[in-house]
């Protein structure tokens, strides 16, 4: 560790030389450049001993040749004793050869006793303990860098060299293949934990891309030291000398495979329930249009009252299921073709709106449905599918509404989009409910407020949120006790220019 400077910044120095006059030649120089300098003197190998016992110095300036003992021996001492105190060297005697064997063993400079070199030996003072400095900093965050590395266990991590050997490796490489360290520092990487058919090119690949882009990312197989296989996110960066030279990698495992096997099961779910309905759907439409004709052909030749009874039970419930098949056939194209298509031609969303209404009326004369129009209705709609979606919700309140209380349905269209208002009356819709809602198999609140559930599959308003969404629109819904449930659609006029229609 690097000593710091004195509180006051001042800096500790400790000389070694056996000539008074060389110490205070060193000593004045420096003093002058380092205001308030503190020195410590050694002569002779007693004074050397006692300053051994004292706190680590800033500096060590050394003779090279001393009656006890060399300049090369106080070196290694002063490295084990303070480990990083930069130390310089003065030398009248040392041959340029045995100055260079005190550098490469870790002096941080030698200089020959002459004027010049006590001119110089401020500045030379000033780089080594810069360096000094520097190099502390590089060991501290090393060190910092190589304590967190230990200490993630989540994910491996480790580096190669350019052979792809392992450099090193951390506590999670060993929790999450099972190898520990000894047992893979200097192993081919590959044949350890790769699988063998991803030897050769595919793994090369890998590496020459983190060579061309600095990084690579990926997803791919691994193996355990028991032979087992994981699935891993996968980084790898290309590591380079100062020159450019590739001097290894850096590699980051995190095992992934329970994220794999949920996805999969996901995706297999999925695929299982889509094709299902599809195909319960497509194949239930034909039998039952077979039925509700030949229901509603028996009916008109068959006048007796038993008979119109059962034809009459047997043709809503027909034309129920119908409903129902028409839902899921909606929820299986939107859910694998991207959404539900939709159809513009221009038109008029309030002259629409009337005529729902009105047949609405016509199927509940109990209920009082109320409109309020403002601006017009014209744009570019699907009229089929915003017929599911007024039918829908406009039944919907008439379902869960209060039957005391009227659905008062208001159209805005004084600007772009276009508004729609349906409220009834009625209990709030559940907090917990309202962020799922629009999910589909969503069966309504009936069984919450002891009304009777809903006959349909919960896909109803499933299916109106994908139309708005379709024609570029949004839906969104409110509910309290003081205000009643109000549903709120914004319909753009024209076809938007991005946007998830379907044509």
């Amino acid at each position: 560790m690097i000593p710091e400077p004195l509180e006051d910044g001042r800096l500790r120095i400790l000389v070694v030389d056996d000539s008074p006059a060389d110490r205070l030649m060193a000593i004045r120089v420096l003093s002058c450049a380092f205001p308030g300098l503190l020195v410590e003197e050694v002569e002779e190998e007693t004074q050397w001993q006692r300053a051994l016992h004292q706190p680590r110095f800033d500096a060590v300036l050394v003779d090279y040749q001393l009656p006890w003992t060399t300049g090369l021996e106080l070196l290694h001492r002063i490295q084990h004793q303070w480990p990083g105190v930069p130390v310089l060297m003065l030398t009248g005697t040392a041959d340029e050869w045995q100055a260079l064997e005190a550098v490469q063993e870790g002096l941080e400079e030698y200089l020959p006793k002459t004027p010049e070199s006590y001119a110089i030996l401020p500045r030379a003072l000033r780089f080594a303990l810069e360096r000094a400095r520097q190099r502390q900093a590089l060991v501290e965050s090393a060190e910092t860098l190589r304590t967190v590395i230990q200490g993630v266990h989540g994910h491996a991590i480790f580096l190669l060299d350019p052979d792809r050997r392992i450099a090193t490796w951390n506590a999670g490489a060993q929790a999450i293949t099972g190898y520990r360290e000894a047992q893979v520092l200097g192993q081919p990487f590959g044949s350890l934990l790769v699988p063998a058919e991803l030897h050769g090119a595919p793994l090369e690949r890998e590496l020459e891309e983190a060579v061309r882009h600095g990084v690579y990312t990926g997803e791919g197989w691994r193996l355990r030291r028991d032979g087992s296989r994981f699935w891993a996110d996968i980084t790898v960066s290309a590591l380079h000398k100062e020159g450019g030279a590739l001097r290894g990698f850096a590699v980051v495992l995190r095992d992934a495979t329970e994220r794999r096997h949920q996805e999969e099961d996901r995706r297999r779910s999925s695929e299982f329930r889509e094709r299902l309905l599809g195909i319960v759907s497509h194949d239930l439409r034909s039998p039952l249009q077979a039925i509700l004709l030949q229901s509603q052909l028996l009916a008109r030749k068959v006048r007796q009252e038993p008979v119109e009874s059962a034809t009459s039970r047997i043709i809503q419930s027909a034309e129920r299921m119908s409903r129902m098949i028409s839902d899921l056939l909606d929820f299986t194209r939107g859910r694998m073709g991207g959404g539900i298509p939709v159809d513009r031609a221009p038109g008029d969303l309030f002259a629409l709106t009337h005529e729902v209404l009105e047949e609405l009326r016509l199927t509940a004369p109990q209920r009082v449905i109320t409109s309020l129009v403002r601006g017009d209705g014209l744009g570019e709609w699907d009229r089929d599918r915003l017929t599911q979606v007024v039918q829908n919700l406009v039944s919907n309140a008439l379902r869960h509404g209060a039957a005391d209380s009227p659905v008062r349905v208001e159209l805005e269209g004084e600007g772009d989009p276009v508004v729609l208002h349906i409220q009834n009356h009625g209990p709030p819709i559940p907090t917990g409910l309202l962020p799922h809602l629009f999910d589909p198999f969503r069966r309504g609140r009936g069984l919450e407020h002891g009304e009777r559930r809903s006959e349909g599959l919960g896909l109803g308003l499933y299916i109106v949120q994908e139309i708005v969404h379709a024609h570029g629109g949004s839906i969104d819904v409110t509910s309290n006790a003081e205000e009643g449930t109000t549903f709120t659609v914004h319909l753009p006029r024209h076809r938007p220019t991005l946007g998830r229609e379907h044509t």
